[in-house]
């Protein structure tokens, strides 16, 4: 049976994730148990790792001007610095022909006001994505995902009003907002043997938004 770990499984997206009877997951968040990101002491031992996906980020819109200092670097590290504590201590467990997804944000790709912040983080995993694809290769596959916005309890606050939700939606050429499975679904992907072939891809999964215009 094939190992998964879900990094910060409590995420609506982590909750969507749906796998066969092949794998067992493995549900680390910080709102479960004692792990922590930024604390690698708090990591539990897990050998025989097949595939790993990293879903901790932020949503942190704000004018430039207004985003301390503090934010960024917090930003940072739940989105980027994670991801490398993670992988030092993990990487060693994992199997043969491993697959590992990382999260993105259209926001690394289309220049949104606003958005300073995740554009940086966000570029800062795609960057990480090729790089350690190139590392890892050809034991572990490495694939980035960059999703537009999607319905969950991180984003419903951007969601509240029917007329910011029309709005977004009309943004997109698929004239709707994502929703978890439309994320999952692509992870279900990664992780399976269907996409043995791929690595150090960024996959975007945004209705559209990053490459048409309508």
């Amino acid at each position: 049976m094939k190992k998964i770990i879900l990094i910060g499984s409590s995420s609506d997206i982590a909750k969507s994730v749906s796998l066969d009877s092949n794998y067992e997951l493995i549900n680390l968040s910080s709102k479960t148990s004692n792990f922590n990101i930024l604390n690698p002491e708090s990591f539990p031992t897990i050998n025989n790792i097949d595939g790993l996906v990293y879903f901790p980020g932020t949503i942190n819109l704000k004018p430039v001007k207004s985003i301390k200092k503090e934010e960024f670097i917090e930003d940072y590290n739940i989105n980027v610095l994670g991801i490398v504590n993670v992988l030092q201590h993990y990487q060693n467990f994992f199997n043969q022909n491993s697959s590992i997804i990382l999260i993105s944000s259209v926001a690394a790709s289309v220049g949104m006001k606003y958005h300073a912040s995740i554009s940086m983080c966000k570029s800062a995993v795609e960057g990480l994505t090729r790089s350690l694809a190139s590392e890892f290769a050809p034991k572990i596959r490495v694939n980035c995902i960059a999703p537009s916005i999607i319905e969950t309890k991180l984003s419903s606050r951007l969601l509240r009003s029917d007329a910011t939700k029309q709005n977004i939606t009309n943004n997109h050429p698929l004239k709707r907002i994502g929703k978890t499975k439309d994320i999952s679904n692509v992870i279900e992907f990664l992780i399976s043997e269907n996409s043995s072939w791929i690595t150090g891809q960024t996959i975007n999964v945004d209705g559209g938004l990053s490459n048409i215009q309508v």
